[in-house]
């Protein structure tokens, strides 16, 4: 075996050699992540385990349910102010009017907060908790 190996050195020239080597630290450096990226352990994530398809149906899904309720809550919003809470018309609409402005903006803030102060991750923890805490009012 150790003959081989060396028939295969001595066989290539010095710079096809080096380029053998260029394209094998090419395709190593394709297979981690080098845009500031680390995972739960702090470590550099390998491509294949990360993004792409992975997070975009979570993504998908996430918004897809948001939508679903945004809309499904928005077109029964006045009906239930009307009856259930015995708002005229006109205040109804002023008031599902504001909590359509309200949840149109709050993105806004949140992202401002994520970028400017809490981070990312923190942010959306601080938002889960509080939605979980005003809802179980």
């Amino acid at each position: 075996m150790g003959s081989e190996e060396t028939r295969q050195h001595e066989v290539l020239s010095p710079s096809t050699l080096k380029l053998k080597i260029k394209e094998d630290e090419g395709e190593e450096k394709q297979n981690w992540v080098y845009d500031s990226s680390v995972d739960y352990r702090g470590n550099i994530p390998r491509r294949c385990s990360t993004g792409a398809w992975k997070s975009a149906r979570f993504i998908i899904a996430i918004e897809f349910s948001e939508r679903l309720s945004y809309f499904g809550l928005a077109t029964n919003l006045i009906i239930y102010l009307m009856r259930v809470l015995h708002q005229d018309l006109k205040t109804a609409a002023r008031t599902a009017n504001c909590w359509q402005g309200v949840t149109t903006l709050m993105p806004l803030l949140g992202g401002f907060l994520a970028d400017a102060y809490l981070g990312r991750f923190s942010t959306a923890l601080c938002s889960t908790l509080l939605y979980l805490a005003v809802s179980s009012i």
